[in-house]
């Protein structure tokens, strides 16, 4: 089988992160399986603006890994990335091109199946060489100002119209973006060799005074920093650790508002488990809206897979999580249950907490995704045998 991902993100964005992502980590660990030969095609940019390290912008295919080749995509128009028409127009123009870069990094042999992560890809997907399409729905995209709702839009249009297998991070998210009927759940999931041997870090332990919460993630429109602020001023004992980008107009003085409130910047993901080992407790102060109603967050596993209390506004749509996340509806019940957590944890709690993550692994899922697509195939063969025989 050779895989063909059209990701939420690309091979170097994936890369720089640690594979940590959710589309970078199914992809991965598909292409460990020997029947399996990988294909990410770079996520679309404005020609010189995209991802690619410098020893590797004028590839048009690049070996990343022995099964792993990447493919060289730029727009050639400088238009708004958010806008239908713009994103159409750079599509076909460039759409020979990357057709033809495809062909070359794909091997002869086997079903080529295209994986797409990004809504507003799915068109482009539909133009390059596949006999499978799957569709991955990573929250519902229509409330990422930043992606442009009317070509997300068309995009989940066009993956309930062609896609033979729709996968979503929850079933409100495939609900939300009229997937939901033909869509089959595929929760996230950790890596567990990154919490094997993981030790607490000791210069996050040192840095900070005890009790100390962490929240780790991009700190986007989902993040409600007046909460947080709130919760703080009523804890002025507790050190409040953020840490993640801030993006797309979020201003810092938001987050970091209360004195003991302090904004850190990303964590690498190989130091993400000592760095959360470090922590006495975690956070979501997430806000109520359809972005969050529609997401599987990938931090509630890590959190539960350091063993941390975790107190939330919004609960896990994963059965195997919820009870182990306590909800907070607004400031004064957050740092409430948030003292109540950190006053009476302990090391059978934290253990019990950990083992609700067994078997919430990517291999697991991986192997999943990989049945679902095996079977549309086979389904697909068995419709092609039949109407042949029709003819005859």
């Amino acid at each position: 089988m050779r895989l063909l991902v059209l990701g939420h993100n690309d091979w170097w964005i994936w890369r720089q992160s640690g594979f940590a992502g959710r589309c970078a980590a199914l992809a991965t660990e598909l292409a460990k399986r020997a029947q399996v030969e990988l294909v990410v095609v770079d996520t679309p940019r404005w020609s010189g603006h995209g991802h690619r390290p410098a020893e590797a912008r004028d590839d048009d295919v690049t070996r990343v890994a022995p099964s792993v080749r990447a493919v060289r995509w730029s727009y050639p128009l400088p238009l708004p990335g958010d806008r239908l028409w713009a994103r159409r127009l750079n599509e076909a123009v460039s759409r020979r091109g990357l057709q033809n870069r495809v062909e070359r990094a794909l091997s002869e042999g086997g079903p080529v199946v295209a994986l797409v992560a990004d809504p507003r890809l799915v068109g482009a997907a539909l133009h390059l060489p596949h006999d499978l399409l799957v569709v991955d729905v990573i929250d519902d995209w229509r409330f990422h100002p930043w992606a442009g709702r009317t070509a997300v839009e068309a995009g989940y249009r066009l993956a309930g119209l062609h896609a033979d297998v729709v996968v979503g991070v929850c079933e409100q998210a495939l609900k939300q973006v009229g997937l939901g009927d033909q869509g089959h759940v595929l929760f996230n999931a950790v890596d567990p060799e990154l919490w094997r041997t993981a030790q607490p870090d000791a210069e996050a332990a040192a840095r900070w005074r005890r009790p100390v919460v962490g929240y780790v993630g991009v700190i986007q429109e989902r993040f409600d920093a007046p909460l947080l602020s709130a919760v703080a001023q009523r804890l002025p004992a507790v050190d409040f650790v953020v840490a993640g980008p801030v993006l797309h107009g979020m201003p810092p003085d938001l987050v970091r508002s209360a004195a003991n409130v302090h904004l850190v910047g990303p964590i690498d993901h190989e130091r993400l488990p000592g760095w959360l080992l470090a922590m006495d407790a975690c956070i979501m102060p997430h806000r109520h809206d359809g972005l969050t109603a529609s997401m599987d967050p990938l931090k509630l596993y890590e959190y539960l897979a350091a063993g941390r209390p975790v107190v939330s506004t919004v609960q896990s749509p994963n059965p195997a999580l919820q009870a182990h996340v306590r909800l907070a509806r607004d400031a004064d019940e957050f740092a409430a249950a948030l003292q109540d957590e950190l006053n009476n944890d302990s090391a059978e709690r934290q253990q019990d907490r950990r083992a609700a993550i067994d078997g919430q692994v990517w291999s697991l899922r991986a192997d999943l995704l990989l049945t679902m697509i095996e079977e549309a195939l086979s389904r697909r063969a068995e419709s092609v045998a039949a109407r042949g025989k029709g003819v005859a």
